[in-house]
């Protein structure tokens, strides 16, 4: 049987341009129900130096949402 009540996470650090015109990364995350449709969207409005941290944030933002709205995840 199948398990309708899954959604994945996906994160990803977008690149822009700051403030000063140095290159800076944003988090950005979707929230994918169980056969890959988009079901929410964001993008945070920290700025980051590193890839990494961004990344970081926007799995996080996405975890969160999902814990607001209740549902399970699938890794």
């Amino acid at each position: 049987m199948e398990n309708h009540s899954k959604y994945r996470v996906v994160a990803k650090a977008v690149k822009h341009n700051g403030l000063a015109g140095e290159q800076v990364y944003r988090a950005s995350y979707r929230i994918l129900d169980h056969i890959g449709e988009e079901i929410e969207a964001s993008t945070g409005t920290n700025d980051f130096v590193d890839i990494t941290s961004a990344f970081n944030e926007a799995f996080a933002l996405g975890h969160e949402r999902l814990r607001e709205l209740g549902v399970d995840t699938v890794q």
